[in-house]
């Protein structure tokens, strides 16, 4: 009975090739924790804006960090030390309301959606003006692109699916918007468009 189990269970040294394998690919980055951490910056509002000093404001808050270190951790999607990460998220959620989790955000900055579910609440990404322009814009350029009549969608329901949107494919200023999303985001905000 003992071979039966066993028959079918890897050996030691295919379990562990196997975890040497997932070790080594555990070496890449994040991808989108740059865009989200950088969304958190925003939204907690206590450092400049990326193009008005964002690095040398993160930089002010522990002077320990390094230039290069945050840089990477803004633009790069290169992951803080987790101390760090813990820390910084706490001091930023705490900005945010006591309604947000610090664990959550961590866990929403390492691992992005749709793993972890976005902890940004609805009426904050809806109150955020500077996204809500960057949707307004991306829905005026779909709509004249593709010549989608206004009476063939409800505005406020597309608006807010474009808003969504966004935020799933990491668009947090107009430059992040790539001409290769318009099709994706036309399909996914007009479906019954031609």
């Amino acid at each position: 009975m003992a071979e039966d189990q066993s028959a079918g269970s890897p050996s030691p040294a295919q379990l562990a090739a196997e975890y040497k394998t997932l070790l080594d690919a555990a070496d890449l980055e994040p991808l989108g924790f740059s865009a989200r951490l950088n969304l958190l910056l925003d939204l907690a509002a206590i450092v400049p804006s990326r193009i008005e000093g964002r690095v040398l404001g993160v930089l002010a808050i522990n002077p320990e960090w390094k230039e290069a270190e945050v840089r990477r951790w803004l633009q790069q999607d290169h992951l803080p030390p987790r101390r760090d990460l813990q820390a910084l998220v706490r001091l930023l959620a705490a900005r945010l309301g006591a309604g947000h989790d610090p664990q959550r955000w961590e866990a929403f900055l390492v691992y992005g959606t749709p793993v972890v579910a976005s902890p940004v609440e609805h009426l904050l990404y809806r109150e955020d003006r500077a996204r809500r322009d960057i949707a307004a814009r991306i829905f005026a350029r779909l709509t004249e692109r593709y010549d989608i009549p206004p009476s063939s969608y409800e505005a406020d329901v597309v608006f807010q699916r474009c808003l969504q949107l966004m935020q799933q494919f990491n668009i947090y200023e107009w430059q992040d918007f790539q001409a290769g999303h318009l099709e994706p985001f036309r399909s996914v905000l007009f479906p019954a468009e031609p």
